[in-house]
Protein backbone atom coordinates (compact mmCIF):
# COMPACT_ATOMS: atom_id res chain seq x y z
CA UNK A 1 0.00 0.00 0.00
CA UNK A 2 2.12 2.86 -0.94
CA UNK A 3 0.05 5.88 -0.83
CA UNK A 4 1.10 6.90 2.65
CA UNK A 5 4.79 6.26 4.37
CA UNK A 6 2.95 3.21 6.38
CA UNK A 7 3.53 -0.36 6.82
CA UNK A 8 -0.23 -0.82 7.21
CA UNK A 9 0.61 -2.16 10.48
CA UNK A 10 0.21 -0.69 13.59
CA UNK A 11 1.24 -2.26 17.09
CA UNK A 12 -1.51 -0.37 19.33
CA UNK A 13 -3.90 -2.26 21.23
CA UNK A 14 -6.57 -2.21 18.31
CA UNK A 15 -10.07 -0.74 18.62
CA UNK A 16 -12.04 -1.04 15.82
CA UNK A 17 -11.63 2.77 13.84
CA UNK A 18 -11.00 3.98 10.22
CA UNK A 19 -7.57 4.84 10.43
CA UNK A 20 -7.45 5.77 6.37
CA UNK A 21 -10.02 6.86 3.45
CA UNK A 22 -7.99 5.82 0.30
CA UNK A 23 -9.68 7.98 -2.60
CA UNK A 24 -9.34 7.66 -6.30
CA UNK A 25 -10.18 11.56 -7.91
CA UNK A 26 -9.63 9.77 -11.12
CA UNK A 27 -8.05 5.96 -12.26
CA UNK A 28 -5.81 7.66 -14.76
CA UNK A 29 -2.37 7.90 -15.18
CA UNK A 30 -0.47 10.01 -17.37
CA UNK A 31 2.37 7.12 -17.18
CA UNK A 32 2.63 3.09 -17.32
CA UNK A 33 4.79 1.61 -14.96
CA UNK A 34 5.57 -2.08 -15.98
CA UNK A 35 4.99 -3.48 -12.90
CA UNK A 36 1.33 -1.12 -11.93
CA UNK A 37 -1.62 -3.11 -10.61
CA UNK A 38 -4.23 -0.82 -11.77
CA UNK A 39 -5.79 -1.88 -14.99
CA UNK A 40 -8.04 0.75 -15.87
CA UNK A 41 -5.46 3.98 -15.87
CA UNK A 42 -6.07 4.61 -19.51
CA UNK A 43 -9.40 6.46 -18.30
CA UNK A 44 -9.89 10.11 -17.32
CA UNK A 45 -13.01 9.52 -15.43
CA UNK A 46 -13.25 11.91 -12.70
CA UNK A 47 -14.83 11.71 -8.98
CA UNK A 48 -17.72 14.40 -9.02
CA UNK A 49 -17.66 16.42 -6.12
CA UNK A 50 -20.99 15.11 -5.77
CA UNK A 51 -20.07 11.51 -5.26
CA UNK A 52 -17.50 12.85 -3.21
CA UNK A 53 -20.10 14.55 -0.91
CA UNK A 54 -22.25 11.70 -0.52
CA UNK A 55 -18.79 9.91 0.07
CA UNK A 56 -18.08 12.49 3.27
CA UNK A 57 -21.45 12.46 4.91
CA UNK A 58 -21.18 8.05 4.79
CA UNK A 59 -18.09 7.84 6.28
CA UNK A 60 -18.06 10.99 8.51
CA UNK A 61 -21.89 9.54 9.78
CA UNK A 62 -20.46 6.35 10.75
CA UNK A 63 -19.38 5.04 14.45
CA UNK A 64 -15.98 4.34 13.04
CA UNK A 65 -14.58 7.63 12.78
CA UNK A 66 -12.56 8.68 15.81
CA UNK A 67 -10.85 12.28 16.16
CA UNK A 68 -8.60 11.76 13.56
CA UNK A 69 -8.14 10.30 9.75
CA UNK A 70 -5.50 9.95 7.25
CA UNK A 71 -6.96 10.80 3.84
CA UNK A 72 -5.06 9.66 0.94
CA UNK A 73 -5.29 10.09 -2.88
CA UNK A 74 -4.13 8.25 -4.70
CA UNK A 75 -4.32 5.70 -8.21
CA UNK A 76 -4.20 6.47 -11.07
CA UNK A 77 -1.76 9.80 -10.99
CA UNK A 78 -4.13 12.14 -8.27
CA UNK A 79 -2.27 15.44 -9.84
CA UNK A 80 -4.46 14.90 -13.04
CA UNK A 81 -6.91 16.45 -11.42
CA UNK A 82 -6.95 20.12 -11.26
CA UNK A 83 -5.54 22.32 -8.25
CA UNK A 84 -9.08 23.76 -8.63
CA UNK A 85 -11.29 20.65 -8.14
CA UNK A 86 -9.48 19.97 -4.75
CA UNK A 87 -9.57 22.98 -3.16
CA UNK A 88 -13.33 22.63 -3.33
CA UNK A 89 -12.64 19.14 -2.12
CA UNK A 90 -11.01 19.67 1.08
CA UNK A 91 -13.22 22.30 1.60
CA UNK A 92 -16.48 20.24 1.68
CA UNK A 93 -14.65 17.58 3.53
CA UNK A 94 -13.64 19.77 6.35
CA UNK A 95 -17.16 21.34 6.60
CA UNK A 96 -18.32 17.56 6.42
CA UNK A 97 -16.74 16.64 9.43
CA UNK A 98 -17.92 19.29 11.10
CA UNK A 99 -14.35 20.74 12.42
CA UNK A 100 -14.68 17.27 14.56
CA UNK A 101 -12.30 15.61 13.20
CA UNK A 102 -8.32 16.07 12.29
CA UNK A 103 -7.69 15.70 8.71
CA UNK A 104 -4.15 14.82 7.41
CA UNK A 105 -4.35 14.55 3.19
CA UNK A 106 -1.29 12.80 1.84
CA UNK A 107 -0.41 12.95 -1.71
CA UNK A 108 1.69 9.94 -3.68
CA UNK A 109 2.40 11.09 -6.97
CA UNK A 110 4.79 10.19 -9.77
CA UNK A 111 5.87 13.63 -9.84
CA UNK A 112 5.63 14.98 -13.00
CA UNK A 113 3.02 17.57 -12.86
CA UNK A 114 4.31 19.21 -9.60
CA UNK A 115 5.33 22.69 -10.05
CA UNK A 116 5.06 25.92 -7.79
CA UNK A 117 1.03 26.24 -7.58
CA UNK A 118 0.89 22.50 -6.27
CA UNK A 119 3.28 23.22 -3.74
CA UNK A 120 1.60 26.43 -2.40
CA UNK A 121 -1.38 24.31 -2.68
CA UNK A 122 0.47 21.31 -0.63
CA UNK A 123 1.63 23.87 1.71
CA UNK A 124 -1.64 25.82 2.33
CA UNK A 125 -3.55 22.28 3.41
CA UNK A 126 -0.75 20.82 5.19
CA UNK A 127 -0.88 17.81 2.74
CA UNK A 128 2.21 15.19 3.02
CA UNK A 129 3.82 14.35 -0.25
CA UNK A 130 5.27 10.95 -1.18
CA UNK A 131 7.13 10.75 -4.88
CA UNK A 132 7.72 7.76 -6.58
CA UNK A 133 11.44 7.25 -7.75
CA UNK A 134 13.44 3.94 -8.45
CA UNK A 135 16.58 5.69 -8.14
CA UNK A 136 19.37 6.31 -10.40
CA UNK A 137 18.03 6.99 -13.81
CA UNK A 138 18.59 3.79 -15.44
CA UNK A 139 16.91 1.90 -12.43
CA UNK A 140 13.92 4.37 -12.49
CA UNK A 141 13.16 4.54 -16.71
CA UNK A 142 13.48 0.56 -16.75
CA UNK A 143 9.89 0.20 -15.47
CA UNK A 144 8.80 4.07 -14.83
CA UNK A 145 7.97 5.22 -18.66
CA UNK A 146 5.58 7.44 -20.01
CA UNK A 147 3.19 6.31 -23.22
CA UNK A 148 5.37 6.91 -26.18
CA UNK A 149 7.96 4.85 -23.96
CA UNK A 150 10.32 7.56 -23.02
CA UNK A 151 12.11 7.86 -19.30
CA UNK A 152 10.72 9.55 -16.82
CA UNK A 153 13.65 10.43 -14.60
CA UNK A 154 14.45 13.58 -15.46
CA UNK A 155 10.98 15.31 -15.39
CA UNK A 156 10.55 13.84 -11.53
CA UNK A 157 13.68 14.92 -10.31
CA UNK A 158 13.06 18.37 -11.90
CA UNK A 159 10.02 17.61 -8.91
CA UNK A 160 12.62 16.93 -6.02
CA UNK A 161 14.45 19.89 -6.23
CA UNK A 162 10.89 22.18 -6.73
CA UNK A 163 9.98 20.44 -3.47
CA UNK A 164 13.73 21.01 -1.83
CA UNK A 165 13.83 24.64 -3.00
CA UNK A 166 10.24 25.56 -1.80
CA UNK A 167 11.55 23.67 1.77
CA UNK A 168 7.98 21.14 1.30
CA UNK A 169 9.43 18.04 3.11
CA UNK A 170 8.48 14.72 1.12
CA UNK A 171 9.16 11.20 1.43
CA UNK A 172 10.05 9.04 -1.72
CA UNK A 173 8.74 5.55 -2.93
CA UNK A 174 11.32 3.27 -4.34
CA UNK A 175 9.91 -0.15 -5.63
CA UNK A 176 12.24 -3.12 -5.92
CA UNK A 177 12.88 -5.21 -8.94
CA UNK A 178 15.43 -8.20 -9.46
CA UNK A 179 17.75 -5.31 -11.28
CA UNK A 180 17.82 -2.68 -8.04
CA UNK A 181 18.42 -5.76 -5.68
CA UNK A 182 22.13 -5.79 -7.13
CA UNK A 183 22.31 -1.68 -6.85
CA UNK A 184 22.44 -1.56 -2.62
CA UNK A 185 25.47 1.50 -2.57
CA UNK A 186 24.25 3.13 -5.50
CA UNK A 187 20.62 3.51 -4.41
CA UNK A 188 22.00 4.77 -0.86
CA UNK A 189 24.37 7.27 -2.81
CA UNK A 190 21.49 8.49 -4.69
CA UNK A 191 19.29 8.94 -2.05
CA UNK A 192 21.88 11.12 0.28
CA UNK A 193 23.67 13.49 -3.31
CA UNK A 194 20.24 14.40 -3.90
CA UNK A 195 19.01 15.07 -0.63
CA UNK A 196 16.28 12.68 0.31
CA UNK A 197 16.15 11.59 3.63
CA UNK A 198 13.16 9.64 4.52
CA UNK A 199 12.73 6.54 1.94
CA UNK A 200 10.41 3.54 1.75
CA UNK A 201 10.80 0.16 -0.15
CA UNK A 202 8.09 -1.38 -1.82
CA UNK A 203 8.54 -4.70 -3.63
CA UNK A 204 7.74 -5.90 -7.24
CA UNK A 205 4.40 -7.31 -6.21
CA UNK A 206 2.30 -9.77 -7.90
CA UNK A 207 -0.75 -7.89 -7.34
CA UNK A 208 -3.80 -7.12 -9.71
CA UNK A 209 -3.07 -6.27 -13.36
CA UNK A 210 0.76 -7.76 -12.61
CA UNK A 211 0.40 -10.97 -12.91
CA UNK A 212 4.60 -11.44 -12.99
CA UNK A 213 7.29 -10.09 -10.13
CA UNK A 214 11.15 -10.46 -10.87
CA UNK A 215 11.04 -11.14 -7.54
CA UNK A 216 9.97 -14.59 -7.36
CA UNK A 217 12.30 -17.53 -6.46
CA UNK A 218 14.38 -18.91 -3.99
CA UNK A 219 17.68 -17.34 -5.61
CA UNK A 220 16.52 -14.14 -5.56
CA UNK A 221 14.68 -13.53 -2.15
CA UNK A 222 18.36 -14.47 -0.89
CA UNK A 223 19.49 -11.62 -3.08
CA UNK A 224 16.71 -9.48 -1.49
CA UNK A 225 18.01 -10.78 1.99
CA UNK A 226 21.62 -9.55 1.20
CA UNK A 227 20.13 -5.93 -0.12
CA UNK A 228 18.59 -5.29 3.24
CA UNK A 229 22.07 -6.32 5.13
CA UNK A 230 23.91 -4.14 2.81
CA UNK A 231 21.79 -1.09 2.93
CA UNK A 232 20.86 -1.33 7.10
CA UNK A 233 24.71 -0.93 7.26
CA UNK A 234 25.25 1.72 4.83
CA UNK A 235 22.27 3.79 7.30
CA UNK A 236 24.01 2.52 10.58
CA UNK A 237 27.42 3.99 9.09
CA UNK A 238 25.82 7.07 8.29
CA UNK A 239 23.67 8.00 10.93
CA UNK A 240 20.87 10.35 10.32
CA UNK A 241 21.39 10.74 6.37
CA UNK A 242 18.70 8.23 5.45
CA UNK A 243 15.34 7.26 7.39
CA UNK A 244 14.40 4.02 6.04
CA UNK A 245 10.50 3.21 6.70
CA UNK A 246 11.06 -0.43 6.79
CA UNK A 247 13.81 -0.29 9.37
CA UNK A 248 11.95 2.06 11.69
CA UNK A 249 9.03 -0.03 11.48
CA UNK A 250 10.91 -2.89 12.65
CA UNK A 251 12.83 -1.16 15.58
CA UNK A 252 9.18 -0.09 16.32
CA UNK A 253 8.12 -3.99 16.48
CA UNK A 254 10.51 -4.42 18.72
CA UNK A 255 10.20 -1.83 21.42
CA UNK A 256 6.49 -2.57 21.15
CA UNK A 257 4.82 -4.86 23.87
CA UNK A 258 2.01 -5.08 21.58
CA UNK A 259 0.87 -7.62 19.28
CA UNK A 260 0.37 -6.12 15.82
CA UNK A 261 -2.47 -6.13 13.81
CA UNK A 262 -2.12 -5.45 10.21
CA UNK A 263 -5.01 -3.05 9.27
CA UNK A 264 -5.55 -4.50 5.41
CA UNK A 265 -6.93 -7.41 7.65
CA UNK A 266 -9.28 -5.54 9.70
CA UNK A 267 -12.79 -4.60 8.11
CA UNK A 268 -12.85 -1.36 7.91
CA UNK A 269 -9.95 -0.16 9.73
CA UNK A 270 -9.06 1.27 5.91
CA UNK A 271 -11.96 2.29 3.59
CA UNK A 272 -11.25 2.59 -0.14
CA UNK A 273 -13.53 4.70 -2.26
CA UNK A 274 -13.00 5.15 -5.99
CA UNK A 275 -14.22 7.88 -8.71
CA UNK A 276 -17.47 6.66 -9.23
CA UNK A 277 -18.55 6.31 -5.42
CA UNK A 278 -17.85 2.48 -5.10
CA UNK A 279 -16.68 0.76 -1.59
CA UNK A 280 -14.26 -1.68 -0.19
CA UNK A 281 -12.08 -2.40 2.75
CA UNK A 282 -9.15 -4.41 3.69
CA UNK A 283 -6.51 -3.81 1.09
CA UNK A 284 -6.66 -0.44 -1.09
CA UNK A 285 -5.40 -2.77 -4.34
CA UNK A 286 -8.68 -4.71 -4.01
CA UNK A 287 -10.66 -2.30 -5.32
CA UNK A 288 -11.48 -2.29 -9.09
CA UNK A 289 -9.19 -5.29 -9.07
CA UNK A 290 -11.36 -8.40 -10.72
CA UNK A 291 -10.70 -12.22 -9.91
CA UNK A 292 -12.47 -14.76 -11.32
CA UNK A 293 -13.55 -16.46 -7.82
CA UNK A 294 -15.08 -13.09 -6.36
CA UNK A 295 -15.61 -10.86 -9.87
CA UNK A 296 -14.74 -7.84 -8.51
CA UNK A 297 -14.12 -6.36 -4.44
CA UNK A 298 -16.91 -3.60 -4.61
CA UNK A 299 -19.15 -4.17 -1.71
CA UNK A 300 -21.44 -1.54 -1.98
CA UNK A 301 -21.48 2.24 -3.01
CA UNK A 302 -21.94 5.98 -1.52
CA UNK A 303 -25.60 5.97 -3.18
CA UNK A 304 -26.92 3.33 -1.68
CA UNK A 305 -25.31 2.23 1.44
CA UNK A 306 -24.14 3.24 4.88
CA UNK A 307 -20.51 1.84 5.46
CA UNK A 308 -21.43 0.03 8.13
CA UNK A 309 -24.13 -1.36 6.88
CA UNK A 310 -21.62 -3.36 3.74
CA UNK A 311 -20.91 -6.25 6.48
CA UNK A 312 -24.51 -6.96 5.20
CA UNK A 313 -23.64 -7.67 2.00
CA UNK A 314 -22.90 -11.71 0.51
CA UNK A 315 -19.41 -10.94 -0.76
CA UNK A 316 -18.47 -8.87 2.15
CA UNK A 317 -19.01 -11.93 4.40
CA UNK A 318 -17.40 -14.49 1.61
CA UNK A 319 -14.14 -12.44 1.25
CA UNK A 320 -14.38 -11.01 5.43
CA UNK A 321 -14.63 -14.92 6.55
CA UNK A 322 -12.00 -16.17 4.12
CA UNK A 323 -9.38 -13.07 4.98
CA UNK A 324 -9.88 -14.09 8.82
CA UNK A 325 -9.40 -17.72 8.05
CA UNK A 326 -5.87 -17.00 6.51
CA UNK A 327 -5.22 -14.96 9.32
CA UNK A 328 -5.83 -17.95 11.79
CA UNK A 329 -3.51 -19.92 9.84
CA UNK A 330 -0.99 -17.37 9.95
CA UNK A 331 -1.44 -17.48 13.96
CA UNK A 332 -1.22 -21.49 13.87
CA UNK A 333 1.88 -21.53 11.72
CA UNK A 334 3.89 -18.92 11.60
CA UNK A 335 6.57 -17.27 14.24
CA UNK A 336 6.39 -14.34 12.48
CA UNK A 337 2.20 -13.90 13.49
CA UNK A 338 3.31 -11.79 16.17
CA UNK A 339 5.45 -8.75 14.10
CA UNK A 340 3.29 -9.78 11.12
CA UNK A 341 -0.96 -9.69 12.10
CA UNK A 342 -1.60 -12.36 9.79
CA UNK A 343 -0.53 -10.70 5.87
CA UNK A 344 -1.99 -8.38 3.65
CA UNK A 345 -4.78 -10.04 1.80
CA UNK A 346 -4.69 -8.53 -1.37
CA UNK A 347 -1.06 -10.50 -1.80
CA UNK A 348 -2.67 -13.97 -0.56
CA UNK A 349 -5.10 -13.45 -3.38
CA UNK A 350 -3.55 -12.68 -6.04
CA UNK A 351 -0.12 -15.21 -5.29
CA UNK A 352 -1.92 -18.10 -4.55
CA UNK A 353 -5.85 -17.72 -5.89
CA UNK A 354 -7.09 -17.43 -2.09
CA UNK A 355 -7.48 -15.28 0.58
CA UNK A 356 -7.39 -17.97 3.65
CA UNK A 357 -3.41 -19.22 3.14
CA UNK A 358 -0.85 -18.26 5.03
CA UNK A 359 3.05 -17.58 3.62
CA UNK A 360 3.53 -15.39 0.28
CA UNK A 361 6.28 -13.93 -1.51
CA UNK A 362 5.23 -10.54 -0.05
CA UNK A 363 5.84 -11.83 3.54
CA UNK A 364 8.76 -13.77 3.04
CA UNK A 365 10.46 -10.39 1.53
CA UNK A 366 8.38 -7.54 3.27
CA UNK A 367 8.32 -9.60 7.10
CA UNK A 368 10.48 -12.66 7.33
CA UNK A 369 13.60 -11.32 6.22
CA UNK A 370 13.40 -7.84 7.11
CA UNK A 371 12.80 -8.54 10.72
CA UNK A 372 15.52 -11.28 10.34
CA UNK A 373 18.51 -8.70 9.02
CA UNK A 374 17.82 -5.73 10.81
CA UNK A 375 17.37 -7.79 14.15
CA UNK A 376 20.62 -9.26 13.11
CA UNK A 377 22.21 -6.07 12.40
CA UNK A 378 20.69 -4.69 15.79
CA UNK A 379 22.35 -7.55 17.29
CA UNK A 380 25.81 -7.23 15.68
CA UNK A 381 25.90 -3.63 16.46
CA UNK A 382 25.45 -4.07 20.06
CA UNK A 383 27.73 -7.10 20.52
CA UNK A 384 25.50 -9.75 20.80
CA UNK A 385 25.52 -12.77 19.35
CA UNK A 386 24.15 -13.28 15.88
CA UNK A 387 21.12 -15.56 14.87
CA UNK A 388 22.11 -18.35 12.48
CA UNK A 389 18.89 -19.28 10.73
CA UNK A 390 16.02 -17.30 9.26
CA UNK A 391 13.01 -17.95 12.16
CA UNK A 392 15.59 -17.37 14.78
CA UNK A 393 15.30 -13.58 15.09
CA UNK A 394 11.49 -13.98 15.36
CA UNK A 395 11.92 -16.75 18.06
CA UNK A 396 14.27 -14.96 19.66
CA UNK A 397 12.04 -11.76 20.08
CA UNK A 398 8.92 -14.02 20.98
CA UNK A 399 10.76 -15.47 23.83
CA UNK A 400 11.90 -12.05 24.69
CA UNK A 401 8.29 -11.46 25.10
CA UNK A 402 7.48 -13.91 27.78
Amino acid sequence: MPAVMSSGTTHEVFARRLKLLVLQPTPFCNIDCSYCYLSNRTSKARMSLQTLDLACRRIFESSLIGSSLDVAWHGGEPLTVPIDWYLEAVDLMAKRSNGEVELQHFFQTNGLLINSKWIRFFFEIGAKVGISIDGPADLHDANRRARHGRGTHEKVMAAVHLLQEHSHPFHVITVLTEHSLHEPERLFNFYVQNGIRDVGFNVEEIEGANQVSSLEGKQVEAQFREFVRKFFELVWASPGLVRVREFEDVVGLILSESPVRDQQNVPFSIVSIDYKGSVSTFSPELLGAYHPRFANFTFGDVVTHDIQALEDEPLFTTVSQEIQRGVEKCKSACPYFRWCGGGAPANKLFETGRFDVSETMHCRLTRQILLDEVVAGLQTRIRAPRSTSGSDAAMMLNESEG
